[in-house]
């Protein structure tokens, strides 16, 4: 199989000759943005191997408003596809896609609701120090909150319509919201759902690759089970439910399987072929794409990414 056929097999339950992968990472600051970043990414695909390229987002939503109190929301509007930091990030992809042409998948970052409104609430030179004016804010006055996260969902469903026009495969829906410790259920379900939801049926038959990443810690899955995407991803290694427990629940392939901090950090390849052969005989080969918990740290060997995705191919199950 091709990279390609690899991952439309896995991805429709059917046998594959090895389990496709995909990893993913932060590249270093000067190679974030521009012609530094397409190549950058260009190099990990060539040096890493992976079955499906992450073209990473670092142009953050922006609205050049500093939200303060629960009032100031209001001030926020969706931002066109023509803004400055939506054009930036749709002409990296065109790139990274136009030069890997057919050979593998490549997927566009789309950073959800709730973490866009967190972007577009800060002025560049603000700090997290403030907390989270999102969450804080729909407590005390959630209607001017929830008319900017509406504002935010319409501004992303257009641009990750633009992703796929751009030449993605699909789009990397990275959701927050849903740690137990940061909304009760029935807040997120109020809060934050409706407006994720609205961004993922946009792109709802759209795609080829849509992949729903529910991101950090001590998250609650069950709301997410009937987010629309063909395969999901979450931290198993994060005080988060086992992949076998969510693959029951979302009923659909999963994205997972390699600790994001375990040895494809820091190796030995032994380490790393034994994690990746683990991982295949408690999940087998059937609906799952290799990956890790969540984007590997910066500093991670290419060759141990490498290692990986070849591991895969070494599993004495195939």
């Amino acid at each position: 199989m091709n990279k390609r056929e690899r991952v439309r097999a896995a991805v429709a339950g059917a046998a594959v000759d090895r389990v496709p992968a995909g990893f993913w990472l932060h590249f270093p600051p000067a190679e974030q943005t521009g012609s530094a970043a397409v190549q950058a990414h260009l190099r990990f695909y060539r040096e890493t191997d992976v079955d499906i390229l992450k073209v990473m987002n670092e142009h953050l939503y922006q609205a050049d408003i500093t939200v303060r109190n629960p009032a100031d929301w209001r001030q926020i509007r969706a931002a066109p596809v023509t803004a400055s930091f939506y054009q930036q990030q749709l002409d990296e992809i065109k790139q990274v896609c136009d030069a890997v042409g057919d050979e593998a998948m490549v997927i566009a970052t789309v950073h959800g609701v709730f973490a866009s409104a967190f972007h577009a609430s800060r002025s560049p030179e603000d700090t997290f120090a403030r907390g989270n004016p999102v969450s804080d804010h729909l407590r005390a006055d959630p209607e001017p909150v929830l008319a900017a996260l509406d504002a935010v969902a319409d501004s992303l469903a257009a641009f990750s319509l633009a992703c796929l026009d751009a030449g993605a495969a699909g789009i990397y829906y990275a959701a927050l919201g849903g740690e137990s410790y940061r909304f009760s259920q029935e807040e997120f379900e109020r809060y934050i759902k409706p407006y994720d939801l609205r961004v993922l049926r946009a792109i709802e038959g759209a795609g080829e690759l849509n992949i729903l990443h529910i991101c950090k810690d001590n998250v609650r899955l069950k709301p997410y089970a009937d987010y629309p995407a063909h395969v999901v991803n979450w931290g198993e290694n994060e005080d988060n439910p086992p992949l076998e427990e969510g693959r029951a629940l979302f009923g659909r392939p999963i994205l997972g399987g390699v600790h994001f901090r375990g040895p494809v950090v820091n190796g030995p390849e032994s380490a790393i072929r034994d994690e990746v052969h683990g991982a295949l005989d408690r999940l087998g080969a059937q609906g799952l794409l290799l990956g890790a918990d969540c984007t590997l740290p910066t500093s991670t060997p290419y060759a141990n990414i490498r290692a990986a995705v070849h591991a895969a191919a070494t599993w004495p199950g195939n």
